[in-house]
């Protein structure tokens, strides 16, 4: 099934475009997130994003998400063989970026989540070739996630 005319992937919880369209711009009463994940390791394994309870979206290599939030302070993690994630406050008119590391673990690869100066992450957004996307069914399964590893997350986001 398709979203906004994108082909759906196998899997069929998300769906992926080619980056060549403009980035979306920023709003004066939202902050501009992205998650982007620039590494091949790990090529095939989908790593979800959320901030809080919001998904985010799936990656596979070379791909990057974004999402519009309200200011305030969020737990941005994510979910692979692990659950990584870090606390974070937005500001309304300013743009986020975090940084999906992956390492290959026992069966799928493990990721550590970690917030970007905006040079960093300007540059590996730009190493980014594909922009993922959240079909319907992929908004159903990450919420069934993020209801079950909300809690993980945010005691893994006090640790760090």
């Amino acid at each position: 099934m398709a979203l906004s005319g994108l082909p759906a992937s196998a899997g069929g919880d998300f769906a992926v475009r080619e980056k060549g369209g403009p980035r979306p711009e920023a709003k004066a009463d939202k902050a501009s997130v992205y998650i982007v994940r620039p590494a091949n390791i790990g090529k095939a394994i989908r790593i979800w994003a959320f901030a809080d309870e919001n998904v985010i979206g799936v990656t596979k290599s070379n791909t990057y998400l974004h999402i519009y939030l309200d200011p305030g302070t969020y737990v941005f993690w994510s979910r692979a063989e692990n659950v990584s994630a870090v606390e974070y406050t937005v500001e309304a008119g300013k743009t986020y970026y975090f940084k999906q590391k992956v390492k290959m673990g026992m069966m799928k690869a493990r990721v550590r989540v970690l917030p970007l100066s905006e040079t960093e992450g300007l540059e590996v957004l730009d190493e980014c070739e594909k922009f993922s996307t959240m079909t319907d069914a992929g908004k159903v399964r990450g919420a069934e996630i993020a209801a079950e590893k909300l809690a993980v997350a945010k005691e893994k986001a006090a640790e760090s």
